[in-house]
């Protein structure tokens, strides 16, 4: 008999596994005598005894691979860094200003942190459509699809539309296909031909929420508030902790004046994740309501969520005039200035509040972000949102 080094399970010597834990029975030399079992299961313990050391000298050598790795990146950092101060100090003596440097880097590592998401964003989308595929020629479809790729990236979208289109009418059954051209052709406001492609998704999936939510934007676009609002009613149903959705729809009834519904979703949709954008839309139609309190809380939150977030320092500034703070309204006034210094209607200081300000557009952010829509170089519309 063997003893199973793992459970200690007897077994027939001719075994190669356990047959209680199935685990590789060791093959093992020494005495063939009365107390084989007791010998066999001390050779087993010196095997699994080796095996460990074995794993932990080759533990031990990486860690010190690693360490080696994080001495030579500090190292390169600490020189980094000096060089850096150097060329600070050197600029500062020369009479050049760099108040702003911090501000400006920081800035510049957000945009290729977001860049570098964007990619990865179409990146994954590509994937997803390649293994979708069941058409014909494998061959052709992947090279359309790595060009439009290509042209996506190189902010060229409405070039990419072409080889989208030749792609799908080679694979119609593609729905990933058709709801990445239907986001290209949204994203530069051809929203004709974006509704068309979402149909042909939800004519397969009439359950796809990326699609019945896309077109309920769409639709609200064109003016067709009632559709678009059977649409995001349609969303909201299918996918209940969708803060988007409930956004875009209580945006939606309140330009249509239900404000009772609308305060109900989109304080859903800040319970579901906090938005700069939906504290702004709150603050409009508290504003509305005749509460200018309620709507300067959600407008200071706003600010706070999102620091560069002009028009929300600007309404808050208007507000502040209202209640007379002379000093905080000063000061939201000077911010959005600095933030947009072309934007003229900051300096004249007019009531506001206009549909362009509560407009669908102030979601496409927290759009963006949960439908992973990749924002397409070339497309219009204001891009801080």
């Amino acid at each position: 008999m063997i003893l199973c080094q793992n459970c200690t399970t007897k077994n027939p010597l001719n075994r190669e596994f356990c047959w209680k834990c199935g685990a590789k029975l060791m093959v093992a030399s020494g005495p063939a005598a009365g107390d084989v079992g007791i010998a066999l299961m001390e050779e087993h313990v010196l095997e699994r005894i080796s095996a460990l050391e074995y794993s932990l000298n080759t533990l031990s050598k990486r860690v010190d691979a690693l360490v080696d790795t994080i001495e030579r990146v500090a190292a390169s950092n600490f020189i980094d860094h000096t060089m850096i101060e150097t060329l600070t100090d050197a600029l500062e003596d020369a009479g050049i200003n760099l108040s702003h440097l911090e501000e400006e880097w920081r800035k510049r590592i957000d945009t290729r942190i977001l860049e570098t998401q964007e990619v990865d964003r179409l990146v994954g989308r590509v994937e997803r459509i390649m293994a979708g595929y069941r058409g014909p020629d494998r061959s052709q479809f992947a090279k359309w699809i790595e060009k439009s790729h290509d042209l996506l990236l190189a902010g060229q979208s409405r070039e990419s539309i072409r080889f989208l289109k030749l792609a799908l009418n080679q694979d119609p059954g593609n729905l990933e296909l058709a709801l990445l051209l239907a986001e290209v052709y949204f994203q530069i406001r051809a929203y004709g031909n974006a509704l068309r492609c979402l149909n042909h998704v939800l004519a397969s999936r009439p359950d796809h929420f990326e699609a019945t939510f896309l077109a309920g934007l769409i639709q609200q676009r064109m003016g067709e508030i009632g559709n678009a609002q059977r649409q995001f009613e349609r969303a909201v149903g299918l996918k209940k902790d969708s803060s988007a959705a409930h956004a875009s729809l209580g945006s939606l009834l309140a330009n249509a004046g239900n404000k009772k519904k609308a305060l109900k979703h989109l304080s859903t949709a800040l319970k579901l994740k906090p938005s700069a954008s939906v504290h702004y839309l709150l603050g409009a139609l508290y504003y509305d309501s005749g509460q200018q309190k309620r709507a300067i809380q959600h407008l200071e939150q706003a600010t706070e969520l999102d620091p560069q977030y002009g028009e929300a320092f600007y309404q808050l500034g208007l507000l502040c005039l209202e209640m007379n703070w002379l000093r905080k309204a000063q000061q939201c006034f000077k911010t959005a200035q600095t933030l947009s210094p072309h934007e003229k209607r900051y300096r004249k200081r007019v009531r506001s509040f206009s549909g362009e300000a509560t407009g669908p557009d102030q979601l496409n952010r927290l759009i963006r972000e949960e439908l992973r829509l990749v924002q397409y170089g070339g497309s219009s519309g204001p891009k801080r949102k």
